[in-house]
């Protein structure tokens, strides 16, 4: 059985090998051709100057390419035919990108481009600009938009001399900077688009000679506030109106602020629901259902242009509550038996608590007058009770969340805005969160305990793996013995 086993074996071996040489070939484009190039080594040169061109020395390219039999191998290829672009440089940075095109032999059986990148640094022209070459300077300046009275910013200006010709290169140019002598306004008196002009004095051993450059900026009135927003008492649901005047202002944008606490006017529905807010970005802002929570928070509008941004004083916002409708009462009834139930005021959605029940059962007699609780919640933005017709209150206490919703995370530069719903008198009430770093450690801690349990299941699978090999090998020494045992018997 065995013998027929080992004939059978070979004979597949045999036969794989007759057959598979000509499929091989079969498979193979029958002539050489690459598939990609890359770089094996970088030029000699990675640093170049403005006007220099791009050096090859001591570049070396491979390419991946198929055999003729279908086998494929790495070769290195000749750099003779390389071409690259730019091929002169003519601007100054940082990881200039550098494009090299090979052409080869590709699977089609033509010659076809194969390209690859690579990044070298530029810098400047070094040394004197040769006064014979220069045609013309250019300026460019890193600020441009200025006030009314301000003064021309000469840090971060460029000044250029360019040349034209064969030699230097066409287009090179060398930074002249610190040949520049005058700078002309240097300070803006008026407004709208104008032109600074600088004059450059370049100068050789046998002559010298002055070049000028304009640098096109853009000068603003400074804004002007003739009126700022006044503070609003107003009763909660009612509207009321903010109104500012500036001049030299292009844009108006209102906010809501308290503390370190700042909310658009144009998103303040999602901090304050209920309210109805227009003009977020006019000169009269338009409040109208002012809710509760809004009370103790200011205004204040940003005016600007592209030059400047100043604030408006800010201006409070006092929201008292309405009031509720009191229920007729009647009159008590003094005997020893309980004392008559009072009508209530229209009822409200929220559940009555015990103590509003109790508080309405249990009149108080003062200087002759019973006092009558409806047994409905009065609030303001941090405290509700009961209150009598007479202005009594009892029952009172802080509002009782058991829920909060976070419109805002706090930061380190300002505090965060949670909302929740008080459980006995159905409130809104508004609270700021300080920051304290609590959130990032509590996530910084929860990447740790993943990171923890992670690695432990990776350690389990590891020395699971680790035992079935061991296990496996056991095994197999096992089987041998028995094999060996069964032989030698």
């Amino acid at each position: 059985m065995k013998r027929k086993v080992l004939k059978t074996f070979w004979i597949l071996v045999l036969i794989a090998i007759m057959i598979l040489p000509p499929l091989r070939a079969a498979n193979a484009a029958g002539f050489n051709y690459y598939t990609s190039i890359w770089i094996y080594k970088y030029p000699d040169k990675m640093t170049y100057t403005v006007g220099e061109s791009f050096d090859k020395t001591g570049m070396r390219i491979f390419g991946n390419r198929t055999k003729a039999d279908g086998s494929t191998d790495k070769c290195e290829l000749g750099i003779g035919g390389l071409t690259f672009k730019p091929a002169t440089f003519t601007k100054a940075g940082k990881n200039i990108k550098v494009t090299i095109t090979l052409n080869c032999m590709a699977a089609s059986g033509k010659m076809e481009p194969f390209s690859l990148d690579l990044y070298v640094n530029v810098d400047e022209m070094e040394g004197d600009p040769p006064l014979y070459w220069t045609k013309k300077i250019t300026a460019e300046a890193k600020k441009t938009v200025y006030l009314v009275g301000d003064s021309f910013d000469k840090s971060g200006m460029k000044v250029w001399a360019h040349s034209e010709g064969d030699y230097p290169p066409e287009a090179a140019k060398w930074n002249c900077t610190k040949y520049v002598k005058n700078v002309s306004p240097t300070t803006f008196t008026k407004a709208g688009e104008q032109y600074v002009t600088v004059t450059a004095h370049l100068t050789t051993e046998h002559s010298s000679a002055d070049f000028t450059a304009k640098i096109k900026v853009k000068v603003y009135n400074k804004i002007e506030i003739t009126k700022h927003p006044g503070s609003e008492i107003v009763e909660e649901g009612d509207a009321c109106n903010f109104t500012v005047k500036a001049n030299h202002a292009d844009q108006f944008t209102w906010y809501f602020v308290k503390g370190k606490s700042s909310v658009a006017a144009k998103e303040a529905g999602d901090f304050f629901p209920g309210l109805k807010v227009s003009g977020a970005s006019e000169k009269k802002l338009k409040l109208s259902n002012i809710p509760l929570s809004l009370d103790g928070w200011s205004v204040r509008c940003d005016f600007s242009n592209k030059a400047q941004t100043v604030s408006s004083d800010t201006a409070k916002i006092t929201v008292y509550e309405k009031e509720a409708p009191v229920a007729t009462e009647v009159p008590a009834v003094i005997s020893s038996e309980a004392p008559a139930e009072t009508p209530t005021a229209a009822a409200v959605p929220e559940t009555t608590p015990d103590k509003a029940a109790e508080a309405s059962a249990n009149p108080t007699a003062n200087n002759g007058h019973t006092h009558t609780f409806d047994g409905v919640y009065r609030h303001n933005s941090t405290e509700h009770w009961l209150e009598c017709s007479c202005g009594e209150r009892t029952a009172v206490a802080k509002h009782v969340v058991a829920e909060w919703k976070t419109l805002s995370n706090p930061t380190k530069s300002s505090v965060g805005i949670r909302r929740g719903i008080c459980a006995v008198c159905g409130a809104e009430v508004l609270e700021s969160v300080p920051y304290d770093g609590y959130e990032t450690e509590n996530e910084n801690d929860s990447m740790s305990l993943l990171l923890i349990i992670g690695l432990s299941l990776f350690g389990v699978a590891f020395l699971g793996c680790i035992l079935a090999i061991i296990l496996l090998i056991a095994r197999n020494r096992r089987s041998k013995k028995r094999a060996h045992a069964r032989h030698s018997s």
